[in-house]
């Protein structure tokens, strides 16, 4: 018999969970340039905690040409290179990297996340709907970038947010996964005081590493798998989410 607490709250990420991850991006990209993949996230991550795509998630960098400047040179850089070839024991073809439009990449990147996952979406409505007499919260919990005012990627932005009960953004409240206190931000903003009873799905490892030794449950999206985690949030949650031919509709 299970001793896990009742349900009080169920987080979701954006990318890649909720809509298009924009890891596929990087992956088109990657099999372009003939890098090896994984290069450019290795990249991305290694600068961690203060590179600039971190800044930006932050807020504390304006997506501006300033940022493109410093994250093409965070995707180029030669440390970056050598150190993703020493952790993978490869022999780099090259020295340098290759050139890397890091503007040209971020547009691609938000532009995959214009597409709504249908079956994960439909699983946050069901959940939100069940909420209400199982006395649980729906949010969101999202690395996320403010964008300039009018800009067109903003379209759809306010209709995805009235989907959830609970909304946080790395943009608004300057700090982002896998900082613990984002994770405690959320569960105050949900009114959750015991971390054992919240739900968290997520695509990145070390955000749910994060969110265990936060007390939550995690569960793993892997791209092109999303059923196998709607499942698991049907076990979880005891609701019924996927259609007979397995997936949850709108």
């Amino acid at each position: 018999m299970s001793t896990d607490p009742p349900i009080t709250a169920i987080f979701f990420d954006i990318g890649g969970v909720c809509v298009r991850s924009p890891m596929l991006a990087i992956a088109s990209l990657e099999r372009r340039l003939g890098t090896p993949s994984g290069y450019i996230n290795f990249a991305i991550q290694s600068t961690s905690p203060h590179g600039s795509w971190q800044l930006l998630e932050r807020n504390e960098l304006p997506l501006n040409a300033t940022f493109f400047t410093s994250f093409t040179l965070d995707l180029m850089s030669p440390d970056s290179w050598r150190q993703f070839h020493v952790k993978h024991s490869l022999t780099p073809l090259t020295p340098l990297p290759p050139q890397i439009d890091g503007e040209a990449l971020f547009w691609d990147m938000m532009n995959e996340g214009r597409t709504w996952n249908p079956v994960m979406m439909g699983a946050v409505r069901k959940l939100r709907e069940a909420g209400k007499q199982r006395g649980w919260k729906v949010g969101a919990l999202t690395n996320d970038y403010k964008y300039p005012d009018g800009h067109p990627l903003l379209e759809g932005k306010p209709e995805l947010r009235r989907e959830f009960d609970v909304w946080v953004g790395s943009s608004e409240c300057g700090m982002r996964k896998p900082e613990r206190g984002v994770y405690q931000l959320a569960m105050e903003m949900a009114g959750v005081k015991d971390g054992r009873g919240v739900v968290f799905c997520d695509d990145i490892g070390v955000n749910l590493k994060a969110a265990k030794e936060c007390g939550w449950r995690g569960i793993k999206v892997v791209i092109g798998r999303t059923e196998e985690a709607v499942r698991e949030l049907e076990r979880v949650t005891g609701v019924k989410l996927l259609e007979e031919e397995g997936r949850s509709k709108l």
